[in-house]
């Protein structure tokens, strides 16, 4: 699936929902950014030259805020650029020195540029049309369904994910520390 915009909301609502109404925009960013904070990084696309200042581990693994990798261009460490050479680094985002020694324990101690994100990230775009699609239902965010003199939900968790979305975002999902 290409990336997220507001014509794959149009295909994936089969025109319920349409490209040009500012609310269709809304939604969809609205649904994008509920999705990277879930995850805990941006996801897709591949962003090039990415500058994040991170607060230093203080141990000898750096975990970057990415599960893509493409490539470590810079690390700054307390105002010292590091050569990269110097670095074991793994394509889910995780760094070492060769040397063995500990990353900073400083806040904001150190800054990297990297290549990383995903081109294609299906099951994330599912995701996000799926909550986009429940939340423009109504302000509950879902669909009654109706027996009889009893109504209720078909979708549950109007305003978080629901279990098949977690399940579609799960695989993008940043491990999270204590």
């Amino acid at each position: 699936m290409p990336d997220l915009d507001a014509a794959a909301v149009e295909r994936y609502t089969q025109g319920r929902l349409h490209r040009d109404d500012l609310e269709t925009l809304r939604l969809l960013a609205h649904g994008v950014a509920a999705a990277r904070r879930f995850c805990g990084w941006h996801v897709s696309p591949v962003i090039e030259a990415d500058e994040v200042t991170l607060d230093g581990p203080g141990g000898r693994l750096l975990t970057l805020p990415t599960l893509r990798l493409d490539e470590l261009t810079q690390i700054t460490e307390d105002g010292t650029d590091l050569v990269l050479a110097d670095l074991e680094v793994s394509g889910k985002g995780m760094v070492r020195k060769r040397s063995g020694a500990c990353w900073t324990a400083r806040f904001s101690g150190l800054v990297v540029k990297m290549t990383h994100g995903y081109d294609n990230a299906d099951d994330f775009n599912a995701a996000v049309l799926s909550l986009i699609d429940r939340a423009s239902y109504a302000p509950s965010g879902g669909r009654a369904r109706v027996i009889g003199p009893f109504q209720y939900d078909i979708e549950k968790a109007a305003g978080g994910w629901t279990d098949q979305e977690r399940a579609w975002l799960a695989p993008f999902r940043l491990e999270r520390s204590a």
